[in-house]
């Protein structure tokens, strides 16, 4: 409890034999809901215009050492039942689109423990063929080589409703089973 005392504020010391109850810390529940690998990887955000997809995948690392990313992330679309779909992934934008940026060379980041890195990814919902529409409900990345695959997390406007399984995300590849992929940036 916080008291205002003649313009002052003051926290009062608690009687003899009462616990105080310690500040919650942000970070201990932001570090209780880390996972493993020490990072953690969502998306909140696909553009869409004309078919065309662009989807922002951001990486943070909540752990407590550093992660060095040089290169693109792998890629896992997963159908309803998690099996991988059979999409061809790209590295840059693989003749999608041009998109400023997207094909920009990657560099070498070390993410330290706070920070966070951004990648995406870009796809259209065409319908080129009578193949079926391939749809990804699930989508999981290994950050760099070697590194565990991992789920991605809609946050914010991703995610769409409450019955939403927590890592759901709707990918509609249309028939051309396509993904280009932008390396980690900041």
């Amino acid at each position: 409890m916080t008291v205002l005392i003649a313009g002052c504020l003051a926290t009062p010391t608690p009687p003899v034999g009462e616990a105080s109850t310690p500040p919650s810390n942000p970070t201990t529940t932001a570090a209780a809901d880390c996972p493993e690998t020490g990072v953690r990887l969502t998306t909140d955000l696909v553009e869409v215009a004309m078919g065309l997809r662009l989807m922002h995948v951001e990486l943070v690392n909540c752990g407590d050492r550093p992660h060095t990313l040089n290169g693109y992330p792998g890629v896992r679309v997963l159908d309803e039942q998690r099996r991988a779909l059979d999409v061809r992934v790209e590295r840059g934008s693989a003749d999608i689109a041009t998109v400023e940026g997207f094909d920009t060379p990657p560099e070498a980041i070390t993410v330290r423990p706070g920070e966070r890195a951004e990648a995406q990814l870009m796809w259209r919902n065409t319908h080129a063929s009578t193949n079926a529409a391939q749809v990804g409900k699930y989508l999981k990345i290994a950050p760099a080589p070697g590194r565990p695959w991992q789920p991605v997390i809609p946050v914010g406007r991703e995610r769409n409703s409450p019955d939403q399984e927590r890592d759901e995300i709707t990918i509609n590849l249309g028939s051309a089973g396509e993904l280009g992929v932008r390396a980690w940036y900041r």
